[in-house]
């Protein structure tokens, strides 16, 4: 008997069902139909994560954000997979979305499924020492950090917050830099 765990993985929109779906054909798609998640939404997914594994891919933008934030709050051990917002944007470079990445970068996103694992390793004062923030390659070097982590481009704040979810050491990030 298989005892892994089903997987449900959380989209957007119908785009986004569209594009997981040349990827992975029988892949079970939940759809958030935009940021306004219901009761009803938060509920089902809780339910869901009993006997499914969650999966959170979601857009790289604030919507997308906050849409992970939410369900994260309701479903601790959902797993999450992050697009490259460069990967992101559509043809005229007026949207961003899991629809315009390419089928090749969805399934290398896809295959780098991260797991959060809370421990407290990094403040803020750590981002600044080591050059994260600060000065004016910072921007630049968090983007090239955040993306061999494949983590998601983040603020400096919000890098604390990121590395620590996903347990990496001050150690780690030092040698990876």
């Amino acid at each position: 008997m298989n005892n892994e765990k089903k997987k449900v993985i959380i989209v957007e929109g119908k785009n986004d069902e569209l594009r997981v779906k040349q990827v992975l054909p029988g892949a079970h798609i939940l759809k958030t139909n935009g940021n306004a998640l219901t009761d009803e939404f938060l509920d089902l997914v809780r339910k869901l994560s009993v006997d499914h594994q969650i999966i959170l891919l979601l857009d790289p933008d604030y919507n997308g954000e906050m849409i992970r934030k939410k369900v994260a709050s309701v479903c601790h051990n959902a797993a999450h997979v992050f697009v490259k917002r460069e990967d992101a944007i559509s043809k005229n470079k007026r949207k961003i979305g899991v629809e315009h990445v390419s089928l090749d970068a969805l399934k290398v996103a896809l295959s780098e499924i991260k797991y959060y694992n809370y421990k407290n390793n990094f403040t803020i004062q750590d981002i600044y020492d080591l050059g994260l923030a600060g000065n004016e390659m910072s921007r630049q070097l968090r983007i090239k950090l955040c993306n061999r982590l494949g983590i998601g481009y983040v603020n400096a704040k919000q890098l604390v917050n990121r590395l620590n979810l996903f347990n990496y050491t001050i150690e780690e990030i030092r040698d990876m830099l």
